[in-house]
């Protein structure tokens, strides 16, 4: 919010106002508003208007019927089907708008970013780069996967310590990420039909067009889905174009995301046994609704384990600090509602901010209460 990047009331209108501006209103994105409206209508009898919809129940119904082919031999792509790549597309692009540059962003993410340890790990669920804009602004180094790797095992691998840098695992991917699975697959038709030269992609056909880069370094097994997966730094370019339409690397904000997860699992592995020997666990702005089950579950494996295990002893030399959540509430029944939904927390344990993210959350969150 400080920062002035939309939230996630209002993404349809936005997102639709987009499709239509581009590509006007006789498109399947349109097809499918109208035949979710009769279904809800039809299931439910519910009669709503396309001002109605939310954006998270409309792309539930679509991704239900992309991941369980309904359409059969007319399922679009990897990606999703038509309307679910525009919604990627546009969404990516929007966020992207309003995003502001890596010397422009409010003084509290430069504070963030600096009191960052390279100890640190962020899960973050959001798409953007802010967090990332800031760690380069104040000169900080960063990688975006779990680990590197000094040697790749037949049965395991070998991890480097080497390099201090603080970890972001963007668990619902990003909007400067792409994958090249789809393209490889293209190459492979592509010269099975004795065609000359290489199918077309904006992204892999010329990648010092948008600097495409891995967002893995160093050895990796041959199979790691992550080796698919690249980070453009022409985001600019990319999203100042209707054209090109490549789909970026995120799960749509549907009840039904987890489905999509395959490429970025690695980011997921060994959270549930995480926890017991952190010093500080934090949660920023996650409301925890009901249909993220699988969200709930990581959390309530990882805080029950760090406020479980060793609480009174010292790790490090250091006792661990209490569990800290930083959101937006601000009369009681929103705060009820908000430690209703987190009731796996040891509130002995726990202390909270409620006047949303900003300079005085980056204190409480850096200022241990158990020094």
């Amino acid at each position: 919010m400080p920062a002035g990047l939309p939230l996630a009331a209002g993404l349809f209108q936005s997102i639709k106002r987009r499709v239509e501006a581009i590509h006007g209103v006789e498109t399947k994105f349109q097809v499918d508003i109208e035949n979710y409206i009769e279904y809800r209508k039809r299931c439910f009898d519910e009669t709503i208007s396309e001002d109605d919809i939310d954006l998270e129940a409309f792309l539930s119904f679509l991704d239900i019927e992309h991941f369980l082919g309904l359409r059969g031999s007319g399922t679009w792509s990897d990606d999703g089907n038509e309307s679910q790549v525009m919604v990627k597309r546009f969404l990516g692009q929007f966020i992207h708008d309003h995003t502001p540059e890596g010397d422009s962003l409010p003084d509290c993410y430069y504070e963030f970013a600096r009191r960052l340890s390279t100890h640190d790990v962020v899960l973050t669920l959001n798409y953007d780069n802010v967090l990332e804009r800031a760690l380069e602004h104040v000169g900080k180094p960063y990688r975006l996967f779990p680990f590197r790797y000094s040697e790749i095992g037949r049965w395991s691998n070998t991890v480097d310590s080497s390099v201090d840098e603080v970890v972001i695992l963007k668990l619902h991917g990003s909007l400067d990420w792409f994958s090249n699975r789809q393209y490889l697959r293209s190459i492979e038709d592509w010269r099975v039909q004795g065609f000359d030269g290489l199918p077309h992609n904006a992204i892999f056909n010329d990648e010092t067009r948008f600097s495409a880069t891995p967002i893995v370094d160093g050895p990796r097994s041959p199979d790691d889905p992550l080796n698919h997966v690249f980070r453009i730094r022409g985001t600019d370019d990319f999203y100042s174009k209707a054209e090109p339409l490549e789909t970026p690397v995120i799960l749509s904000p549907s009840h039904y995301k987890i489905v999509y997860a395959t490429p970025l699992l690695d980011f997921w592995h060994g959270l549930g046994r995480s926890g017991d020997m952190n010093l500080g666990v934090s949660v920023i702005g996650f409301s925890l609704p009901d249909h993220d089950e699988y969200l709930r579950i990581a959390l309530y494996q990882l805080i029950t384990n760090y406020q479980d295990s060793w609480w009174d002893e010292r790790v490090l030399d250091t006792l661990k600090d209490n569990v800290k959540f930083v959101d937006y509430q601000q009369d009681a029944g929103g705060i009820a509602e908000f430690k209703a939904r987190y009731g796996f927390v040891d509130t002995e344990k726990t202390e909270y901010w409620w006047d949303g993210f900003g300079e005085d959350a980056v204190e409480f969150l850096f200022n241990p209460a158990r020094a």
